[in-house]
């Protein structure tokens, strides 16, 4: 369907004169669509942004109209249901689009959808990692088989079913031995430390940890993780990050550490953990996020956003008035592409996507929140106006 059919349907929708014949056409246009899923995805968090908050009533009746939009009609229709779906979510989504461009954009009118121009699209990551071992080998987890990997010593290492990592045992020695897990660019892995506690791994990251604890437990980290520390009264868990320690008992919190965004993002989701940075202390509770600039010398805590802090933990993209330079870094990095601009852009984000799709699912859903033009060759992403 061209563009400018499916828009005067749009617009008949929202004055409420669009016929049932009008609507069936773009449920038919959306089903051959692709991404169709991405699509839903954002418009998630648009809906729940947009619905009225004057009173109940205008509420009730926001909701109606959706639930009438995606509610299959008595009679038959040969359209899928997950079709009506994501025709729900192409219409809820332009309805916002606008909204959110005078929000979060510095200019004062709207422009034409961009298109994505691509001669190859690229994959979303997955379970991708290198082991390395106290004596140098190293284990690509991408391709080892599941079942014991490596001994040292008496320490067993495992691959399990579900691709996570395991160790079992210990040895006099395994204080001083070390391993590290490193993650490349559009990979993500998890482990489970011989104290018991669990770790997940996003993409450019690693940690290094000895195969057995002492009276402290202690590992490096570089990049982002989310953890799950067992709880051991007699020995703290304590994170080594960029200049910084975090000392916890036990907890559940992410740590978002790269050096290309210039910043340490500690975020509590549970539990108690003290920060330490060059002589400062904070004590962070349970939805509190630390923040550390590379050029300061101060700690400032702040609620935190979790859904946003742990989007990526649950495979997705989580944009809440994200800097356009700071989303497409995080691209760079699940997808292992290369981002260059060609235009100096002002742009800020809004939307959240499954990190399972292909970039250009997620490009093509970035077009519909500004001014953005994409193109794609091999793996390298040009954003321009």
């Amino acid at each position: 369907m061209p563009e400018a059919d499916w828009k005067h349907i749009v617009d008949k929708y929202l004055n409420n004169t669009c016929t049932r014949e009008e609507l069936q056409q773009l449920l038919r246009w959306v089903n051959e669509e692709p991404d169709n899923e991405a699509l839903v995805s954002l418009l998630r968090i648009r809906w729940e942004q947009q619905q009225p908050v004057a009173g109940e009533e205008d509420a009730n009746h926001w909701n109606q109209r959706f639930d009438a939009l995606i509610t299959p009609q008595p009679r038959r229709m040969l359209i899928s249901k997950r079709a009506i779906l994501a025709a729900a979510a192409t219409i809820l989504l332009l309805l916002t689009t606008s909204l959110a461009y005078y929000l979060y954009t510095s200019h004062t009118s709207i422009v034409a959808t961009p298109a994505i121009v691509h001669t190859q699209d690229v994959p979303p990551g997955g379970n991708r990692a290198m082991l390395t071992l106290a004596d140098g080998t190293q284990i690509s987890l991408d391709s080892a088989a599941n079942g014991v990997l490596a001994t040292q010593g008496s320490t067993s290492i495992s691959k399990k079913q579900n691709g996570q990592i395991a160790y079992n045992g210990t040895n006099a020695n395994a204080l001083h031995q070390f391993n590290t897990l490193s993650i490349p660019k559009a990979g993500k892995y998890s482990l489970v430390l011989p104290d018991g506690s669990k770790i997940w791994l996003n993409s450019a990251s690693s940690l290094r940890y000895p195969l057995a604890f002492g009276k402290e437990r202690r590992v490096r980290l570089t990049g982002e993780a989310y953890f799950e520390i067992a709880t051991d009264a007699k020995r703290p868990f304590i994170v080594e990050v960029n200049s910084s320690e975090l000392q916890v008992l036990g907890t559940a919190f992410n740590v978002m550490a790269y050096t290309e965004e210039g910043q340490t993002k500690t975020t509590l989701v549970d539990g108690s953990l003290a920060v330490n940075y060059q002589g400062s202390r904070s004590l962070l509770k349970p939805g509190q996020q630390a923040t550390i600039t590379t050029d300061s010398k101060d700690i400032t805590v702040a609620t935190a956003d979790l859904e946003e802090a742990l989007a990526w933990k649950n495979d997705r993209f989580y944009f809440n008035n994200t800097d356009i330079r700071t989303a497409m870094r995080q691209l760079e990095r699940w997808y292992d592409v290369d981002v260059t601009f060609r235009d100096t852009l002002n742009m800020r984000l809004n939307g959240t996507v499954s990190r399972t799709v292909s970039i250009s699912g997620v490009l093509k859903l970035l077009t519909l929140t500004g001014e953005a033009n994409f193109s794609i060759q091999g793996k390298t992403v040009t954003v321009g106006k």
